[in-house]
């Protein structure tokens, strides 16, 4: 099964008009948008049609109703857009990106994290904080959707995202290339606590809202990391968790300067 939403034509969706405005503006190859005949002109929407022109990008103008019977997230808000499906990342990519920054590699894998609005989620906040991109299992893991995207606030479209067989053989094998290994567990050292080596590159590692991260890589970490609580309740959401960790790390290691 892929990991996008597809069209009859093969291409993936983005819907929403504020994904949309982001992935017109980035480098992503855009094939054509449809759009509700029905939209009141607005702002956003003359921003859409305004960003089309300026790529030579086709605008066709449909019913409502065909707007919503092709929607996936049935919140579509009367515009969708089809990009062609012909990139695949990887992790040399993402470290390739941080060179070309001129920055120290942070790369965040998702351990068998299954609601697609969590993804979206973790990944608007690793774009945020300046994460050179999202590594998933191929098996029991939310995978990019419309929904995903939409939850990602277009951020989907600007960070590099990859899908590997096994997220355990690929830590290892950056390991091997001095990456240290992080891994978020609510019986892990405070945040707070943690000196972190600025020239060192990181994989930091979230797990699934249920069962957390496997044992393999528990044990195969560098650190186990948590986020200082007070409250009665036990736990936090895995993208409440990740953005907290992300901007202690963004802090400590001055990303930005």
């Amino acid at each position: 099964m892929s990991r996008y939403s597809r069209n009859k034509t093969n291409l993936r969706q983005i819907e929403g008009r504020h994904s949309v405005i982001e992935t017109l503006l980035s480098n992503k190859k855009v094939s054509y948008i449809d759009l509700s005949d029905s939209n009141d002109s607005g702002s956003q929407i003359e921003k859409i049609k305004d960003l089309a022109n300026s790529k030579n990008i086709s605008v066709n103008l449909i019913s409502k109703k065909s707007i919503e019977k092709k929607s996936a997230t049935k919140k579509s808000q009367g515009v969708i857009l089809y990009l062609d499906d012909n990139y695949q990342s990887s992790v040399e990519d993402m470290i390739f990106l941080a060179d070309k920054k001129k920055e120290i590699p942070l790369i965040i894998f998702l351990d068998r994290v299954q609601d697609p609005h969590n993804l979206g989620a973790i990944a608007r906040t690793a774009e945020i904080f300046g994460a050179h991109g999202l590594v998933v299992p191929a098996k029991d893991s939310a995978k990019i959707s419309p929904g995903a995207i939409r939850a990602s606030a277009g951020a989907l479209e600007h960070i590099e995202f990859t899908i590997v067989n096994s997220i355990s053989k690929t830590l290892e094998y950056l390991k091997k290339m001095n990456f240290q290994v992080f891994s978020l567990d609510m019986d892990g050292e405070n945040i707070k606590d943690i000196k972190i080596n600025n020239k060192i590159p990181i994989a930091l590692v979230v797990g699934s809202e249920h069962d957390g991260i496997s044992k393999r890589i528990i044990d195969t970490s560098d650190k186990i990391l948590s986020v200082p609580m007070k409250g009665e309740i036990s736990s936090l959401n895995v993208s409440v968790a990740t953005g907290i960790i992300l901007y202690e790390l963004f802090s400590k290691r001055n990303l930005s300067g």
